[in-house]
């Protein structure tokens, strides 16, 4: 085990790593990032229209914005994370996203810890898991957090999501709050979300 971690090394997101970004953010999202791009763009499945908008780079969700975990010439783990206050629905997704997606996942981008680092999403390769990427991975997001004066780092999981939880949960996080999302076909969930917190020590 120790010596699999030692072959990772992390860093900063590249434009050529947004393909792998989105396949791990799309395991990531629990079915939020196929119901929410599903059908939008002729010829295009969700995740290559998230590739596509990582490599704009546009802030927040661009690929620069991204820590990778790197084995080999392989990307095998990300953490995407933000300013919680960029946590939510722009005029720019009003107009893309047909109403009824936005409305149904409302609850969601409208949660958040005003002042915190948000954790958008973690996502570790299923060959790769087990292995403390994923807790490396929330260590750098951490200190990313503290390099620009942040106290707190914010995540919304899924409340079923067990194994998840106990990760964040042994790290230090706690609830602050339930957040309403309803499952369906392409979010096969239930209990909806749990907004979570964990305060940073310099």
């Amino acid at each position: 085990m120790t010596e699999a971690r030692s072959e990772i090394h992390y860093r900063k997101g590249r434009r050529s790593d947004c393909g792998i970004l989105a396949e791990l953010i799309g395991m990531a999202a629990g079915g939020t990032v196929d119901y929410l791009f599903h059908d939008l763009i002729e010829g295009m499945t969700p995740v290559q229209v998230v590739a596509h908008n990582l490599a704009r780079n546009h802030d927040p969700h661009g690929y620069e914005n991204a820590i990778v975990a790197v084995k080999g010439d392989s990307v095998v783990g990300m953490a995407l994370a933000f300013p919680a206050h960029r946590h939510g629905i722009t005029e720019e997704m009003e107009a893309f996203f047909p109403a009824q997606r936005l409305d149904h996942m409302r609850a969601f981008f409208s949660a958040r810890v005003e002042g915190s680092w948000f954790l958008d999403a973690l996502g570790v390769a299923p060959a790769h898991q087990r292995q403390g990427i994923g807790r490396h991975l929330i260590e750098r997001v951490r200190q990313q957090a503290l390099e620009r004066g942040y106290r707190a780092l914010s995540l919304i999981v899924f409340a079923d999501n067990e194994p998840a939880l106990a990760l964040y949960r042994t790290i230090g996080f706690r609830t602050v709050r339930e957040v309403p999302l309803e499952g369906n076909d392409w979010i096969p969930h239930r209990g909806g979300c749990l907004l979570m917190v964990c305060d940073l020590d310099a």
